[in-house]
């Protein structure tokens, strides 16, 4: 195994674990309803770069727009969430709530920033101080062979 592929396999390794423990938090949390934000979470790997995929509706939602109706329709039943009005519908609370977060937003203290939690400045220091050490050793073999090439 070269250089390149000894960074790559690295990285793909801190990534793996960056996602392994997000889904650890995840389940950890009060937050886990359907299941979707852990089934929606994956790397995408290229040559010398690596993309972690995911929802952001954990980290809270900003007033302004109207959620879908549905959706929270969908978190009423997985939360087992009965309306107090018996007059009042599984969908007429979705929409209410949906209106509400449209105009307020979600409270902050509901939030979950999962990403900046478990993704830290340090975490970051650490992979590039990992792949630098890879890094330059592929600098200097394609160097030392551009420099045969010369001769």
């Amino acid at each position: 195994m070269n250089n390149f592929d000894e960074s790559n396999e690295i990285l793909k390794q801190e990534i793996e674990l960056i996602l392994s423990e997000i889904k650890e938090v995840y389940n950890n949390s009060d937050k886990k309803v359907t299941g979707e934000f852990e089934n929606g979470l994956s790397g995408e790997y290229e040559p010398n770069k690596a993309t972690i995929k995911g929802y952001l509706y954990l980290g809270g939602r900003n007033g302004g727009i109207m959620p879908p109706v549905q959706e929270i329709e969908n978190w009423i039943i997985n939360k087992g969430i009965q309306p107090l009005d018996e007059l009042m519908t599984l969908n007429s609370l979705a929409w209410a709530i949906a209106k509400k977060i449209s105009k307020e937003g979600t409270n902050p203290i509901n939030h979950l920033n999962i990403y900046q939690e478990v993704i830290t400045p340090q975490r970051i220091d650490t992979i590039i101080n990992k792949l630098s050490v890879f890094n330059a050793g592929l600098f200097i073999s394609e160097i030392t062979n551009e420099l045969k090439n010369l001769k």
